[in-house]
């Protein structure tokens, strides 16, 4: 599954290259701080996903099925978080826009697509959780970033394998939804198979606006 986590504009650090060549620079991702889904990503999360083997791409919206719109030239690690230099394709029919965008603020900040793989995450005792490795996939420009900072990304085979209600709240929690809001919507959804009522789980659905990939799984777990 594909987490997405958002850095807003003010701790991006945005700065851009003088001779309009499409260079910019900036942070996609800062150490040590509580997103909106209390993670926390360490110092050395990235380290594996900067050993030399081809970077991650670069999308605009996180819109992975798109030719990306440029290159990630330069992507390291420093006390403050993963600093990135990006070169946006001029050529591309989307570059110049997502250029203007960026310099003129209209698209204010970063976001980054990673998968987190066995034993890269830590639960604590306070709900938070700390992650201390990234497979980092995607690095994107966005635009309205906050409306996916709870959203996943799914396919299909990792839908099938969920079984019960347990690997559902596991999978929600571990794809950016809070232990809370997890918790509390499988708790509902249980509830609701259990009376054997299709319209009112379809109802529940309806009033969360979960995603496609929320309604798979509960589509998986009602067969």
């Amino acid at each position: 599954m594909i987490h997405k986590i958002h850095n807003p504009l003010e701790t991006c650090h945005l700065k851009f290259s003088n001779d309009e060549r499409g260079e910019f620079e900036g942070y996609a991702s800062v150490f040590n701080g509580v997103d909106a889904v209390n993670d926390t990503i360490l110092p050395g999360a990235f380290t594996k996903s900067l050993d030399g083997k081809r970077g991650p791409a670069m999308f605009v919206n996180h819109k992975s099925h798109e030719v990306p719109v440029g290159d990630w030239v330069e992507l390291k690690e420093d006390e403050h978080g993963l600093y990135v230099k990006g070169k946006i394709d001029l050529n591309h029919k989307d570059g110049p826009t997502v250029y203007s965008a960026l310099k003129r603020g209209a698209m204010d900040a970063m976001s980054i697509g990673f998968r987190i793989p066995a034993g890269g995450s830590e639960e604590k005792e306070d709900g938070t959780r700390e992650i201390k490795e990234i497979d980092l996939v995607e690095v994107s420009v966005v635009s309205f970033p906050a409306d996916d900072a709870a959203r996943i990304s799914v396919v299909k085979h990792e839908v099938e394998e969920i079984k019960s209600l347990k690997d559902a709240e596991i999978f929600l929690r571990d794809s950016g939804y809070s232990k809370s809001a997890a918790t509390a919507f499988v708790s509902r959804i249980k509830d609701l198979m259990q009376s054997d009522s299709v319209d009112d789980v379809n109802d529940e659905i309806t009033k969360h606006d979960v995603t496609d990939d929320v309604v798979a799984i509960i589509r998986n777990l009602q067969v």
